[in-house]
C-alpha cells in the first residue's frame, strides 16, 4: 500500500507519520483484514443502496438551519453530489493519502462557505446509523462477521469525523476522545443487540449455539475430570393454554417473567438463552450433574412459587427441566439432545419436575 502523503496532504499536516498516528489513535489497523472488511462494507451495504442512503439523510436535515445555510451557500445539488461521492468511497483506501486529502478538502470547502462543522458530521451520524440498522437487519450473517463490519462501520466513521474536526481546524483531541467514547459505548450496545432476546433479554438463539460450542471446546481442552459441563433445557408448561386464554400479549409477559425466574435462580456465571418459543437453555461450566440437577430444581420451585401477576390475573405457571452432562469427545448437537429428550421425559412424567438423563 502507498502511504507516502501527497504533496497537498502534507501541506495540511498529514504526512506518512500523521497519518499513521491517526489510524492508530481510532483503532484502525492498515492491514488486508481491515481494508477486506472495508470493501465488503462498500459492496454489500452501500455500493446499491448510495441514492436512498443520502435521501433519507437529507429528510432528516431538509429544513434545519444549517441546511438553509448549505442551500444558500453551496446549493442543495451539490450537497447531495459531494456526499454521494463521500460515500462511494467509504472506507476505500482508508489508509492512503489520497483518502485524507479528499475529505480534509471538503471540510475546508464547507468552512470556507461558513457552513457550521455540524452540519458536515451530522450526516455521517445518520448514514452510520443506516448502515448499522442495515447489518443488524442481516439474519443469514455469524456474529463473528456482524462485530467486525459493525466495529468497521464505527470505525471508519470516526476518521471522517476526525478528518473533518482537521479541515476546520479545531483543537480535536478532547472532542475526538469524546466522540470516541461515545463511539465504543454505542459500539457496545449494539455489539450486545446482536446477541439478546429482544423479549426476554437473555441470549438468543445464535449466542446460545456459539456460546455451548465454546463451552463443549473448553471442556475438551481441559478434560472432562477438569471441566464438567452441565445443559438445562427448559420449557413452560401449558404455555400454548396461556396463550388461549389471556393472550399472545400476556404470553410474552409470562416469558419475560420466566426469564426473570430463571436468572435468580442460577449463579452468576451461568449463562441462560432462549432456545426458542417457551423454550430456554442454561449452560453451566465446571458443574457436575448433582449440583446442575440441585439448581434446575431451584429453578423449578422458583418458577412455581411466583405466579404471574397482571391486572386482575394471576396466573400460575410451572415448567419442566432436562439435564445432561457433556461426555468426552460429545458434539453440542448431542448433549442438546440428550438434555432436550430428559425435559420431554418430565413432561411425561406429569411436567413440574426435574428429570436427569442418568434416570432414565
Amino acid at each position: 500500500m502507498n502511504t507516502e502523503a501527497t504533496p497537498h496532504c502534507a501541506a495540511l499536516g498529514f504526512d506518512k507519520d500523521r497519518i499513521r498516528q491517526a489510524l492508530s489513535l481510532l483503532g484502525l489497523a492498515a492491514d488486508h483484514k481491515e481494508e477486506a472488511a472495508a470493501i465488503n462494507l462498500l459492496t454489500e451495504f452501500i455500493a446499491e443502496r448510495v441514492d436512498k442512503i443520502i435521501n433519507s439523510c437529507l429528510a432528516v436535515i431538509a429544513g434545519s438551519d444549517d441546511f438553509e445555510l448549505i442551500e444558500r451557500n453551496i446549493g442543495t445539488e451539490a450537497f447531495r453530489q459531494k456526499w454521494k461521492y463521500r460515500l462511494r468511497s467509504f472506507g476505500k483506501n482508508f489508509a492512503t493519502p489520497g483518502y485524507f486529502e479528499e475529505r480534509l478538502a471538503l471540510a475546508a470547502a464547507f468552512a470556507h462557505a461558513n457552513i457550521p462543522l455540524g452540519a458536515l458530521q451530522l450526516p455521517s451520524f445518520l448514514i452510520q446509523q443506516s448502515l448499522i440498522d442495515n447489518l443488524l437487519d442481516k439474519s443469514d450473517f455469524n456474529a463473528d462477521k456482524t462485530r467486525i463490519l459493525l466495529c468497521t462501520i464505527l470505525k471508519l466513521t470516526a476518521l471522517d469525523l476526525y478528518i473533518a474536526a482537521e479541515g476546520y481546524h479545531l483543537p480535536e483531541l478532547n472532542e475526538l476522545e469524546e466522540k470516541l467514547d461515545k463511539l465504543r459505548a454505542e459500539a457496545s450496545r449494539l455489539q450486545e443487540r446482536t446477541w439478546t432476546d429482544e423479549l426476554t433479554g437473555v441470549m438468543n438463539y445464535r449466542k446460545l449455539m456459539e456460546s455451548l460450542e465454546h463451552h463443549v471446546q473448553r471442556a475438551e481442552r481441559r478434560g472432562q475430570e477438569r471441566s464438567s459441563l452441565c445443559l438445562i433445557m427448559s420449557d413452560l408448561d401449558f404455555f400454548k393454554k396461556i396463550n388461549d386464554t389471556y393472550g399472545h400479549m400476556v404470553g410474552d409477559l409470562v416469558l419475560q417473567h420466566l426469564a426473570r425466574r430463571i436468572k435468580s435462580a442460577t449463579r452468576d456465571f451461568d449463562m441462560i438463552g432462549r432456545f426458542g418459543g417457551e423454550e430456554f437453555v442454561v449452560i453451566m461450566a465446571d458443574t457436575d450433574l448433582e449440583l446442575a440437577k440441585v439448581i434446575a430444581e431451584r429453578i423449578r420451585l422458583g418458577v412455581m412459587s411466583t405466579p404471574f401477576h397482571i391486572k386482575k390475573f394471576n396466573i400460575h405457571v410451572t415448567i419442566s427441566l432436562g439435564v445432561a452432562m457433556l461426555k468426552p469427545g460429545e458434539s453440542r448437537e448431542s448433549l442438546l439432545e440428550r438434555a432436550d429428550a430428559a425435559m420431554y421425559e418430565a413432561k411425561r412424567r406429569g411436567r413440574n419436575c426435574v428429570v436427569t438423563t442418568k434416570e432414565m
